[in-house]
């Protein structure tokens, strides 16, 4: 097997063994796959007419291959950042269960809140990523919230494109943007700052070993 397969599949093991975080996210992509399967072979559901679920369909499994690419081509240097590629499986998981259950329908502040909690989440996986690299906390903190707030304004932006592209709802469309993009600018906040906690808080390991709670946090 090449050497770089060989230090991949190695850098995924804390103290010899592959850690608990692993199989969560196992069971969470397993669980993303399952959950899209509904949509794309029963798209005609009620829950899902206007909500643009076939490209979701298309771009929400790239969530569980993110980190693994990522990792794979900076070098698979250990320990693996666990918590940032389970993190962020969590947005898209989300959205496609609680689009099947019809909340965003149902519950009138719901997506306020989906828009609060993955902009934490995408901000503290950013966050986690960046303090794999020499870099101060204002400019950890200040990356994960630039880059969690474009990846927000990007979400808005499909969202128009394939969602809300019609002149009847341009007035309630416009507002809804600003209050989601005012929730995600919270969010990126929280979750930058809970990426400089989580990576401050491990104590030292012995030189050469990896601290294995380092796996969960990242760097």
């Amino acid at each position: 097997m090449h050497t770089s397969h060989m230090r991949y599949l190695e850098g995924l093991r804390v103290d010899g063994r592959l850690p608990a975080a692993f199989w969560v996210g196992v069971a969470l992509k397993l669980g993303l796959v399952l959950l899209l399967l509904l949509p794309l072979l029963r798209p005609g559901l009620e829950q899902y007419e206007g909500k643009g679920m076939s490209w979701r369909i298309l771009v929400f499994p790239l969530a569980g291959l993110v980190i693994p690419a990522l990792w794979y081509f900076t070098g698979s240097r250990p320990p693996y950042p666990y918590l940032a590629d389970n993190l962020v499986l969590l947005p898209a998981i989300a959205d496609v269960l609680w689009n099947t259950l019809d909340a965003y329908d149902r519950v009138w502040w719901w997506d306020d809140a989906n828009h609060l909690v993955n902009a934490m989440v995408f901000a503290a996986v950013i966050g986690l990523w960046a303090s794999r690299y020499p870099l101060g906390p204002v400019a950890r903190f200040g990356l994960a919230l630039g880059l969690a707030m474009t990846l927000g304004v990007l979400w808005e932006i499909g969202e128009y494109w394939f969602i809300i592209a019609d002149l009847s709802s341009s007035v309630s469309a416009y507002a809804d943007t600003i209050r989601d993009l005012g929730f995600g600018v919270i969010g990126s906040v929280f979750g930058a700052a809970f990426a400089l906690l989580a990576v401050s808080a491990p104590a030292a390991a012995p030189e050469g070993e990896p601290e294995p709670a380092t796996a969960y946090a990242g760097p």
